[in-house]
């Protein structure tokens, strides 16, 4: 057979097309960030664009699908940026911290800070108070350390300086039934974490940058380096250990004045806890750490994790929350969910897709929540109210 030669701009231009196909070809990562003694860095981020991007689980791990040409950037509030080629990036990725306070004297007192950040904050709430976009959500509930709830759903809310006003856009769970109280249905309002006082705001609660905060918290500051960036640490402890208020500590950028970072304890918080009838109001201990991002023009919540803890009717429970922003991966809704709203029940009544959450992992689970999850899809138990196992 004869054949025909072919011009040297096609075998070129074929080249080309083959270089392209393999340069972009798309990689599953999975790996751990941790910091330079080998600690695990939870809920540390993990960014290429506005459609591929996560964060570390509670063991800071992560997984995410790029393509081999993609460049990540793991970021986290006190540790040097870090920026690998998708190709490069091992089992564990190191970020280094310079956790140092800077030698210079602050100039001013502790309130002119605290006031700086309340009136950039206020300022940006203001114009930017009505943007919503999507959030991830995920919520283990342990009773004596046996998992009793698994829940994930995606909501719609608004994210600017703190998460409000949801919106359920779809979700599945898992409950042992006998196990069922009135209070972890909604557990997701812990994710709600408040910094800045408005008209939303429960008024009994005092947080950080409410009005004449001087009453009723005592403040100090400190300048420190990530080794990029400078910041000041504000850090607030209530006058009243007996009034419902948080202790906490606000990562605010030196040059901006824009919230990076809020995470604490609550002080004289509870629950109303209802089992078979019995309804009892009991303190809890409750932390939190929120992450913000300026991604789009202003500070917005990226990232929440919540852990609430208490005893009742001889047992112990604990249940622990993590909130992603996800921005505008998918589909929006209506119905605003209050907090009586019986989550389960709303859930249910949306029905499970089981390919979509097979394609949507979003955050890494942990091993004891792939548990979890095996052990309910291999029974078929997922997202029908009243279920147990």
């Amino acid at each position: 057979m004869k054949h025909i030669a072919q011009p040297k701009w096609l075998l070129i231009l074929a080249g080309l097309v083959l270089h392209v196909g393999v340069a972009s070809a798309q990689l599953h990562i999975e790996s751990k960030i941790v910091g330079k003694k080998g600690e695990a860095l939870p809920l540390a981020s993990v960014y290429v664009d506005a459609d591929k991007n996560t964060i570390s689980n509670m063991e800071g791990e992560f997984a995410i699908d790029v393509d081999s040409t993609d460049v990540l950037r793991f970021s986290y509030v006190g540790y040097k940026t870090v920026k690998i080629p998708a190709l490069q990036v091992g089992r564990k990725v190191t970020l280094e911290a310079e956790d140092h306070t800077l030698d210079e004297v602050l100039v001013h007192s502790s309130g002119y800070y605290v006031d700086k950040v309340r009136g950039k904050q206020r300022s940006e709430f203001r114009k930017w108070k009505w943007e919503r976009y999507q959030f991830f959500y995920r919520q283990t509930t342990f009773t004596d350390n046996r998992c009793t709830t698994f829940l994930e759903t995606f909501f719609t809310g608004l994210s600017s300086l703190q998460v409000r006003d949801l919106v359920l856009l779809t979700g599945r769970y898992w409950t042992v039934a006998s196990s069922l109280t009135a209070n972890p249905l909604n557990y997701y309002t812990f994710a709600q974490v408040p910094v800045l006082d408005n008209n939303f705001m429960p008024k009994e609660q005092l947080v950080p940058l409410v009005d004449f905060y001087r009453k009723y918290y005592q403040v100090e500051c400190h300048r420190m380096s990530d080794g990029e960036r400078d910041m000041y640490v504000l850090h607030f402890v209530p006058r009243d250990m007996e009034i419902w208020s948080v202790e906490c500590d606000l990562y605010v950028d030196a040059e901006t004045f824009e919230l990076l970072q809020y995470k604490g304890i609550g002080h004289k918080d509870n629950v109303e806890n209802s089992v078979r009838g019995q309804v009892h109001v009991v303190p809890v201990d409750y932390s939190f750490e929120v992450n913000y991002m300026q991604d789009n023009g202003f500070t917005e919540v990226q990232s929440v994790h919540f852990d609430v803890s208490f005893q009742d009717f001889g047992k112990k429970y604990r249940t622990s929350g993590l909130l992603y922003n996800v921005g505008e991966r998918f589909s929006s809704a209506k119905k605003k969910l209050g907090f009586d709203n019986n989550l389960l029940r709303e859930i249910s009544q949306k029905g499970y897709d089981p390919t979509f959450w097979r394609e949507n992992e979003i955050v890494k689970r942990t091993p004891v929540e792939n548990e979890v999850i095996e052990l309910v899809e291999s029974d078929n138990l997922f997202g029908v109210y009243g279920n147990q196992k």
